[in-house]
C-alpha cells in the first residue's frame, strides 16, 4: 500500500506539475472571461469640505471658485463595477490643508466593495480652490412681498414679522449687494387673517435675489402675521355753494376718480348708502372752478383709502348767462301752509309779476312758467296784510336772478251764527 502511494505521488511528477500549472492558468484566463476588468466614470460627484472652522476662526469666508464637483473613473472587476453608483464615493477637501493659492487637494474614496477587489481610482488631481474675504455683519428689517391674491373683495391689512430685523453675515463684496432682506408669502383666496411661516432671502438693488452662498442669516425663518381687510367702492359726490356773479351760471360739474376703493377691518363699518360728499365754493365766479381736494380724512377712523388715491379733481365749468323773462299773476304762485279757519287773497289780483332768469341758452329756450315752481309759505304768518318772498323749484342750470315780492291779506274765516227756533206753547185745553 505503502508503495502504491509513493508510485502515485512520483510517477510522471513532470506531467503532474505541468497539469497543476496548466490548471492555474485556465482558472485565470476563465476567471477573466467571466469577471473581466473594466472601466467606469461616474461624473459630477459633490466635494464636502471639511474644516470649515479653519476658515470661519479667522473671521473670513470662503467662495468656492471651482472644485465642488468631481468626476471619477474607476478601473475594477465588472462585478464590482456594475453595481456603483455616485453615492458610493466620497469626495472630500480639507481646507485645513489650504495652500497659499487657496487650493487644496480633493480625496476620493470608495466605500463599497464588498469582496475586497482591487480597484484603482483615477480622478486626475483634482483640487478644490476658493476666493477669501473679509466676513462683515449687517442688520436689514424684513420686508414683505406677496405672491398670488386674495379673495375678490379682500386687500391687504396690517402685516407683522417676528422678529422683523436680522442680522446677515458673509463675504465684502456680496454683502455690498445685498439691497434688502425679505420673505415672499403666498396668497390663495385668503378672507381671514392668518399667520404663516416664511424663509428671509437676500435681494440686490434690482429685485433679483442673491445667491445664499456664504451668508448666513441669524434666523432660518420668521413669523408673519397678515391682516385682511374688505374693500368697497364709495361713491363721490361733489356739490357746490354759492353761485356765480351775476350774467354767469354753472353749466356742469366734474370730478376724478368718481368713486374709491376703501378698505375696513371691520366689515360692518360699510353701509349701502357711504358717499364721500365734496363742497366746492363757486361763489362769485366768472371763470371755471378748479381744485384738488385731499380726502385722506373724510371717511373717519377704521376706513383706509386703497390704490394710493388721496386727493380728488373737482372741475366746475362756469359760463356766461343768456336771460328771459315771465310775468305771473296771483292764479301762477302756489300757497302753502295755510292756516285753518283762515283764507289768503292777493291783494292785487289783477298784479303781473316779472320773474328774470338767468341760464344757457339752450336750458332757457326750453323753460316753461310752469317749470319754475313758484309759491309762497305762509305757516308762521298770522291775520293781516303781509309781503311774501316767492320762492321757486327751478330746474337744473336755472337762476332766479331778482326777488318777487307779492302782498297778501290773511283772514280769519267768520263762522254763521244759527238762531235756535223759540218753542211754541201747546194751547190749553178747555
Amino acid at each position: 500500500m505503502k508503495k502504491f502511494f509513493k508510485r502515485l505521488f512520483t510517477k510522471n511528477i513532470g506531467w503532474k506539475i505541468l497539469s497543476i500549472i496548466a490548471a492555474g492558468v485556465f482558472w485565470l484566463i476563465v476567471v477573466n472571461i467571466v469577471d473581466p476588468t473594466v472601466k467606469r466614470t461616474f461624473e459630477n460627484i459633490p466635494v464636502k469640505i471639511l474644516n470649515e472652522t479653519a476658515i470661519t476662526s479667522a473671521n473670513q469666508v470662503y467662495e468656492i471658485v471651482s472644485g465642488d464637483h468631481v468626476d471619477v473613473t474607476i478601473t475594477s472587476k465588472r462585478s464590482l463595477v456594475e453595481r456603483l453608483r455616485e453615492k458610493d464615493f466620497t469626495a472630500t477637501a480639507d481646507l485645513a490643508e489650504l495652500s497659499s493659492v487657496n487650493a487644496v487637494n480633493i480625496q476620493v474614496k470608495l466605500n463599497k466593495n464588498p469582496n475586497n477587489l482591487q480597484y484603482e481610482l483615477n480622478y486626475n488631481n483634482a483640487v478644490l480652490k476658493v476666493k477669501l474675504e473679509n466676513r462683515v455683519t449687517e442688520k436689514f428689517k424684513v420686508q414683505v412681498e406677496q405672491e398670488g391674491d386674495l379673495g375678490e373683495g379682500y386687500v391687504l391689512g396690517d402685516v407683522k414679522v417676528k422678529p422683523n430685523i436680522i442680522e446677515v453675515a458673509g463675504g465684502e463684496s456680496k454683502m455690498r449687494k445685498i439691497d434688502h432682506v425679505g420673505v415672499v408669502i403666498p396668497l390663495n383666496g385668503e378672507t381671514e387673517e392668518f399667520t404663516t411661516k416664511a424663509k428671509p432671502v437676500a435681494y440686490d438693488s434690482s429685485g433679483d435675489m442673491i445667491d445664499a452662498g456664504n451668508l448666513t442669516f441669524s434666523e432660518t425663518e420668521v413669523t408673519v402675521s397678515v391682516g385682511v381687510r374688505t374693500t368697497m367702492d364709495v361713491p363721490i359726490e361733489v356739490t357746490t355753494v354759492g353761485m356765480p356773479a351775476e350774467g354767469y351760471h354753472l353749466i356742469q360739474t366734474d370730478r376724478q376718480p368718481e368713486s374709491v376703493r376703501v378698505s375696513a377691518s371691520d366689515p360692518s363699518k360699510f353701509s349701502d348708502d357711504m358717499v364721500i360728499k365734496l363742497e366746492v365754493d363757486i361763489e362769485g365766479a366768472t371763470a371755471d372752478v378748479e381744485k384738488e381736494i385731499d380726502i385722506s380724512t373724510y371717511l373717519g377712523k377704521g376706513f383706509t383709502i386703497e390704490d394710493g388715491i388721496t386727493k380728488v379733481s373737482v372741475r366746475c365749468e362756469i359760463g356766461k348767462s343768456g336771460s328771459r323773462s315771465f310775468f305771473l299773476n296771483g292764479s301762477d304762485i302756489e300757497v302753502r301752509n295755510t292756516p285753518e279757519n283762515y283764507s289768503v287773497a292777493f291783494s292785487d289780483s289783477d298784479k303781473r309779476y316779472e320773474v328774470k332768469l338767468s341760464g344757457s341758452d339752450d336750458k332757457l329756450k326750453n323753460v316753461q312758467l310752469k317749470d319754475l315752481g313758484a309759491y309762497i309759505d305762509i305757516g308762521s304768518l298770522g291775520e293781516g296784510v303781509h309781503s311774501v318772498e316767492v320762492s321757486f323749484t327751478t330746474p337744473d342750470g336755472i337762476r332766479i336772478t331778482s326777488p318777487v315780492i307779492v302782498e297778501v291779506t290773511i283772514s280769519k274765516i267768520e263762522s254763521e251764527a244759527t238762531e235756535t227756533p223759540e218753542e211754541t206753547e201747546a194751547p190749553e185745553e178747555e
